[in-house]
């Protein structure tokens, strides 16, 4: 599934695209991805809703093995502010989501022997898409 902008252009790099993993129409980003990928929707004018982290080792799962405790979710949100510019909203949901992605998981959280991969999957939308989905839920 390639994201196109609202001229039709491809959003993603082809090789970005290409090493991503894909779970549907889901991205799942590495670490090292994430930063280049929110700054491709940053530019595109896409704001980013919020994210969780994925474990992918035979399937994906959305609870993680700690090192101590319970597996874990991982997730974030970030609400658009009442009267916030698009423009705002896009800043702050991109900051919101490379802090999740600094912070989470810390190096102590995981077992040092754990399986497969921790992936980043962010949500995202337009202006358009975000205003219709608001007029949908009023």
């Amino acid at each position: 599934m390639t994201l196109y902008n609202v001229r039709g252009e491809a959003v993603f790099p082809p090789e970005l695209e290409q090493n991503a993993f894909r779970a549907d129409n889901e991205f799942g980003w590495t670490r090292v991805q994430v930063p280049l990928v929110v700054d491709i929707l940053r530019s595109h004018g896409i704001g980013i809703l919020g994210g969780e982290l994925w474990w992918v080792h035979e399937g994906i799962s959305g609870t993680i093995p700690q090192r101590q405790g319970a597996p874990a979710v991982y997730c974030w949100e970030t609400n658009r502010r009442p009267g916030e510019p698009w423009a705002h909203f896009i800043q702050r949901g991109s900051s919101d989501a490379l802090t999740a992605v600094e912070r989470w998981p810390a190096p102590d959280d995981l077992p040092p022997d754990l399986p497969g991969r921790i992936l980043y999957n962010l949500t995202w939308t337009s202006e358009v898409e975000f205003e219709k989905l608001s007029t949908k839920a009023v």
